[in-house]
């Protein structure tokens, strides 16, 4: 049972260490901060916006 405790605790210090690895040597060029919308993107949700809103206006609340 002592070999469950090392695997387990093994994967995750790999799994942080791995992490911190690929973030340094690719010099943090990924970002999870929202990342401005290309036409097309802005395109599709004012289409789908304005689906939404013909669609309640049709079927009304009730």
């Amino acid at each position: 049972m002592h070999w469950i405790m090392w695997v387990f605790w093994g994967f995750f210090v790999t799994l942080i260490v791995g992490v911190y690895l690929v973030d340094f040597l690719t010099k943090r060029k990924y970002s999870f901060h929202e990342q401005e919308k290309s036409l097309n993107q802005n395109s599709a949700v004012n289409d789908t916006l304005r689906e939404v809103g013909r669609i309640d206006q049709q079927i009304g609340p009730f």
